[in-house]
């Protein structure tokens, strides 16, 4: 009978499979922090609106800050109520509702509109604009920064801001009719 004891690996095998452990783990955690977004916390009705600026198609910067209750594109003036669309090419929905805000945006004088293009690249993103004719301003918000702060994770997503720069009314999804977009801007005009 063979009483010899069958060693496992060398000490210096076993060092270096816990070097791999080690790297491995080090890596996933890296890839974790790296990649982390911060929650998104859907806005209410009433809630203040959040501040932000976007870079417009025609390069000019769009500036919201409800603490000051101004907007500045162009020579826009200040305190007007302003209606969101948050959309995407690629989005059937998106591409439905496009010709109510682009009436809305034609019909209704006082209230501020601005598209803001998320879940696409800028060239997708223009061609929307351009396909539907949209003559209101309209900005990429590529890394979603605006998206996040105001809860949006869906397109399209269209959020109405009164006077007071507090949420009105959060409308998601495809706009089926001209007076979800027609009644919701005569309240906060």
């Amino acid at each position: 009978m063979d009483t010899s004891i069958e060693r496992g690996a060398s000490i210096s095998e076993s060092f270096q499979i816990n070097k791999i452990i080690i790297l491995v783990a080090v890596a996933l955690v890296l890839r974790g922090i790296l990649n982390y977004t911060p929650p998104i916390t859907p806005l209410r009705t009433g809630d203040k609106a959040p501040n932000f600026s976007l870079k417009l198609v025609n390069g000019t910067i769009f500036n919201f800050s409800p603490d000051h209750m101004h907007h500045h594109q162009g020579l826009s003036a200040d305190g007007k109520p302003l209606v969101m669309f948050f959309y995407a090419n690629w989005c059937p929905c998106s591409n439905a509702s496009a010709q109510f805000l682009k009436q809305a945006y034609e019909e209704f004088s006082g209230v501020d509109l601005i598209g803001i293009g998320i879940q696409d690249n800028e060239t997708d993103l223009s061609n929307f604009l351009e396909k539907h004719k949209l003559k209101f301003p309209a900005g990429f918000d590529l890394k979603q920064e605006i998206a996040r702060s105001y809860g949006v994770t869906t397109t399209p997503t269209t959020i109405f801001i009164n006077k007071e720069a507090k949420i009105d009314s959060i409308f998601v999804g495809k706009i089926k009719k001209y007076e979800e977009v027609s009644e919701r801007i005569e309240k906060i005009r």
